[in-house]
């Protein structure tokens, strides 16, 4: 049953309550003033749901009372007996947190239901405090998922490039605060040089993720001989993993490739990237996409392009998030990367790679909405 903590310095009182309030199924602790009100409460505070209190008791009254109780719980509903036409007393007792007051001389059934009321509001607010305490695990909990994938990203990212003896590569790598799906790497055989670039458009636990398993099919190239057959098919793979595995929203754009050192041929398949860019002398030669995103269509196919290079040639990669930051009210553009690009041409790949950060940078006011990542490779001369 429930427990009422009555408080009033009229025994007979008391003994009334007492009576009525088992009559409605309410089981009572007496209280003989404020004080002894007080110590119960700290006594008894978990088994009592409500409290009926006196207004006007010698010692401690039912302003007194109200204050000191809600110190120690706030949540319980406190019920204030004022004298008839005390509108003062009431109204004080209600700015210091009683649920209601009723004057005497009552009627049971408004004691009742005012109890009733404040036993329900102690209900809502402890249920309030604890889905209050569940959101704060849940978010702490996400907080530490969304740590975890970006530490998980970080150390997939390549710390530095190696060297190669007939290139020179740079690269530029800023995450945003999101976790977000950059990832590029190169590396090379004998023969091959084999380098990807791709974004996963989601964020958090799923992008990296998807990141992590993109790469796996990329790193491949590492022990397959390739052909253009090889390239297809891991570009297949993937992206009927994405189509099967991942919900509609997420995708992934990719640019990946090999160059036979040998012949000087750089073969490449391009799913739904952004163009990239050979530089040549005093031209931009583009790389368009040759195929659809990856994790759209399961049908889709892939085109592999084929180009003869030349020594000195530049090639420059890069993912959306440089030509998306924005720029007062619009992005910056494909448009205004290719100029940056076009303004630095003749600069070696590693200051050609920071200058076109850099005023991405400066144009951006450093504000990215997504990660960036800038790949350059050169052929030496």
């Amino acid at each position: 049953m429930p427990l009422v903590l009555v408080i009033d310095d009229d025994p007979s009182i008391l003994d009334n309550l007492e009576f009525n309030l088992k009559l409605y199924g309410y089981s009572v602790i007496k209280a003989t003033n404020g004080s002894e009100g007080v110590d119960v409460f700290k006594r008894h505070r978990q088994e009592i749901d409500a409290i009926v209190t006196d207004m006007k008791m010698p010692g401690l009254s039912g302003l007194d009372v109200i204050k000191n109780i809600l110190t120690i719980d706030p949540d319980v509903g406190i019920i204030v007996f004022t004298g008839h036409g005390d509108t003062e007393n009431a109204v004080a007792a209600m700015r210091e947190g009683a649920v209601n007051y009723i004057q005497k001389p009552f009627r049971m059934e408004d004691l009742i239901l005012s109890i009733e009321n404040a036993m329900e509001k102690r209900k809502i607010l402890k249920e309030n405090k604890q889905l209050q305490n569940n959101l704060l695990k849940k978010t702490r909990y996400l907080e530490e998922l969304h740590d975890s994938a970006q530490r998980i990203l970080i150390n997939y990212i390549p710390k530095k490039l190696p060297e190669f003896s007939m290139f020179d590569t740079a690269c530029v790598y800023r995450n945003c605060e999101k976790v977000g799906g950059d990832m590029y790497d190169v590396f090379e055989t004998d023969r091959h040089l084999f380098f990807f670039i791709f974004d996963v458009c989601s964020h958090g636990i799923l992008a990296a993720v998807n990141t992590v398993i993109i790469k796996a099919h990329f790193c491949a190239f590492k022990y397959y001989p390739p052909n253009e057959s090889n390239i297809k098919t891991i570009f297949n793979d993937i992206n009927l993993e994405l189509c099967k595995n991942t919900p509609s929203s997420v995708f992934a754009t990719a640019f990946a490739g090999y160059i036979d050192k040998q012949l000087k041929h750089l073969y490449y398949i391009s799913a739904g990237h952004i163009d990239q860019y050979i530089i040549r002398n005093d031209c931009l030669i583009t790389l368009p996409s040759t195929g659809t995103v990856l994790g759209f269509f399961e049908n889709a196919s892939y085109e592999i392009k084929c180009h003869h290079l030349q020594h000195g040639d530049k090639i420059m990669l890069f993912t959306d998030g440089i030509t998306d930051a924005r720029c007062d009210d619009s992005v910056i553009g494909i448009g205004a990367v290719k100029n940056i690009i076009e303004k630095n041409k003749e600069e070696p790949v590693k200051r050609l790679v920071n200058s076109l950060y850099r005023e991405v940078t400066t144009l951006s006011a450093g504000s990215f909405d997504d990660d960036i990542t800038i790949l350059g490779l050169e052929i030496k001369k």
